[in-house]
This record gives structure tokens, sequence and C-alpha cells, in this order.
């Protein structure tokens, strides 16, 4: 497995402002969610993801995976519990999930 250093990822809490959380409540939407395999994106649940994770800010944990400038992940926690985590296909593989996964808890 490749150094995570050397594939230029960082691993930080989210900044909660809305062009990130819009990204991630979309990568939740086409990725997570039982309708993603539709390929349709409900907008009324995509701004319910959105709601949500801004909800998270103070309250719980939202770990995004920077590669180079590009959000490629995230792994939210709330009340607990983890309600979701996603990372790119194409950089899974390089420690990011498990980055992720250590930065929520």
């Amino acid at each position: 497995m490749p150094d995570l250093d050397t594939q230029k990822y960082f691993i930080r809490e989210s900044l909660y402002n809305l062009v990130e959380l819009s990204l991630l409540a979309r990568f939740y939407e086409e990725h997570c969610t039982p309708s993603a395999s539709s390929g349709k994106l409900n907008q009324a649940s995509l701004s319910q993801t959105l709601l949500k994770m801004k909800a998270t800010e103070g309250k719980g944990k939202l770990a995004v995976a920077i590669h180079e400038t590009d959000p490629v992940g995230f792994y939210w926690i709330y009340e607990g519990q983890v309600l979701a985590h996603w990372v790119h296909p194409d950089h899974r593989g390089y420690g990011v999930e498990e980055q992720l996964k250590n930065s929520g808890h």
C-alpha cells in the first residue's frame, strides 16, 4: 500500500461551509443512499442531507479526505453513530479509509 503522505492526502475536520457541504452531500446522495443506484438525484433529499451535515457542526464529526485540492471522501458521525463514510474508488487502497475512520474517533 502506498504511503499516505506521498500521495498528497490530507484528512481534516469539515469547514462546514456551504460549498464543501454541498459537495459532500452530493457524494452521500450519489454513493451512500439506496436510491443512488438509480442515477437520479432527489433534490429534496440532497437539501435534507446538506442540512443534516450542517447540524453536525459542534455536535458530531465530519472528517474530509483531501487529495491535492479536491475532497475525495468523508466520514460522518453524529451522536456517536457512523451515519456514512465513502472514499472515491480511485483513492481506495491508499490508507484513506483508515485515516478517516481514525480521525472520527
